[in-house]
C-alpha cells in the first residue's frame, strides 16, 4: 500500500496471491509513471480543517486524487465510482484503501472535484503530470499541432430571454456557460476542448476549455509552449500575427493556407496543404481516444469549471495511456540494443 498505510490482516492474506489481473497490471503501470506526492502536496490547500477551527476532516487526499483518476479512466459517475471501489479489489489497492477501511461515499467525491475545479487545481494537476512526462524525456518538442473539438452539452440551448431570467435567478440545474456554434452547416450547443499536441510523441502539452462559440484561433498563444520548432494547424488558425510570431521564434509555420473570397488556392498551395495535413492528422488521435475510451461525447455538468475538470482529466488519461506505450517502446528498443 502506498502513502505509508499498513496492510490489514485481510490484505496480508490476499497479498500472497500469485495471479494478477490485467486491470491490476494496468493500474500498477500508472503508479510507475506517476509520482503522486507532488499532486497530493498541491491539492492540500483545499483541506481547511485544523486543530483551531475543527470540523469534519476530509478524506485522505491520496485516496481522493487516485479515485478521481479512476473515475476519468473508466468514465464512471460518482455513484458508479463508489460502487466500483466497494466491489473491485484492484481499485481499492490502487487507491490505497485497505479492506478494513470505509469507502468514501459518492457525495464526497463530488465535493472533492468541486473543490479542485473552484481552485483551478485541475489545471495544476495537468501541468504537474506533464512535468513528470517531460522529465522522462517523452516530450520531443519538434513541433506543436493545435486543434479543437466541439463537445456538446447535455443541456438545451437557451434563448436570450431565458438567459436574462437566469442571470436574475440562477438555477444549478441549467447550464448557462455553454454556448452555440455553427460548424459544417450544423449548430452545436456546448463547449470546445482546445489542445496543443507534441508532433512526434502525440502527447498533449497544453489544453484549454471554452464555450463552443470561442474561435479556435483565439487559443493559439495558450496552446504553444514556445520551445518547439514548428507550428501546425488547420485553416481555422490562419493569422498573420501568429505567422509573424513563428518567424520571430524561428519556427516552421505549418498552418494550412486558406483561400480568400476572390483568390482561390494555387496548385502549389493545395499541394502544401496535402503535405501538412498528413502531419496535422496526428492531432485527431487524442480526440478520438477521449471520445471512445473516456466517453467524452457530452458534457453533463452544469457549469464550465466542472466540465473543464472532466476535459483536463481526459487529456491526462490520453497522456498516461500514450506515455505507457512510449515507455514500453523505449524499453523494447533498449533491450534489442543490448
Amino acid at each position: 500500500m502506498a502513502d505509508g498505510d499498513q496492510l490489514s490482516f485481510g490484505d496480508g492474506l490476499l497479498s500472497n496471491r500469485k495471479k494478477i489481473s490485467k486491470l491490476s497490471k494496468h493500474l500498477a503501470k500508472l503508479d510507475e509513471i506517476i509520482d503522486w506526492q507532488p499532486l497530493v502536496r498541491d491539492i492540500s490547500i483545499i483541506d481547511k480543517t485544523d486543530t483551531k477551527t475543527g470540523g469534519r476532516p476530509r478524506k485522505n487526499p491520496f485516496w481522493m486524487i487516485k479515485a478521481t483518476f479512476l473515475q476519468s479512466l473508466f468514465s464512471l459517475s460518482d455513484p458508479q465510482l463508489e460502487d466500483q471501489l466497494i466491489d473491485r479489489l484492484s481499485f481499492q489497492r490502487f487507491v490505497g484503501i485497505n479492506l478494513d477501511q470505509e469507502i468514501p461515499d459518492f457525495s464526497t467525491f463530488w465535493r472533492f472535484k468541486e473543490a479542485l475545479s473552484s481552485h483551478s487545481l485541475d489545471e495544476r494537476i495537468f501541468e504537474l503530470i506533464n512535468q513528470q512526462l517531460e522529465a522522462k524525456g517523452l516530450m520531443v518538442k519538434k513541433g506543436t499541432i493545435v486543434d479543437a473539438s466541439i463537445i456538446p452539452s447535455s443541456g438545451r440551448p437557451l434563448s436570450d430571454k431565458k438567459r436574462k431570467e437566469l442571470s436574475q435567478t440562477p438555477s444549478p440545474q441549467i447550464d448557462t456557460d455553454a454556448k452555440s456554434s455553427k460548424k459544417g452547416g450544423t449548430w452545436y450547443f456546448g463547449y470546445k476542448g482546445h489542445v496543443g499536441v507534441d508532433v512526434e510523441s502525440k502527447l498533449i502539452r497544453k489544453a484549454t476549455f471554452t464555450p463552443a462559440n470561442v474561435h479556435d484561433s483565439t487559443q493559439t498563444e495558450q496552446l504553444v509552449s514556445y520551445d518547439e520548432k514548428a507550428l501546425f494547424g488547420d485553416k481555422a488558425y490562419v493569422d498573420s500575427h501568429h505567422k509573424y510570431s513563428a518567424r520571430h521564434y524561428g519556427w516552421y509555420y505549418g498552418v494550412l493556407d486558406k483561400a480568400a473570397r476572390s483568390q482561390p488556392l494555387s496548385s502549389s498551395q493545395k499541394k502544401r496543404n496535402r503535405k501538412l495535413n498528413s502531419v496535422r492528422a496526428a492531432v485527431e488521435h487524442p480526440f478520438a481516444w477521449m471520445k471512445t475510451k473516456a466517453n467524452l461525447v457530452a458534457m453533463r455538468a452544469k457549469n464550465q469549471s466542472r466540465n473543464r475538470l472532466r476535459f483536463l482529466f481526459a487529456c491526462i488519461g490520453w497522456n498516461l495511456n500514450r506515455a505507457g506505450f512510449l515507455l514500453k517502446k523505449t524499453r523494447s528498443v533498449g533491450s534489442v540494443a543490448l
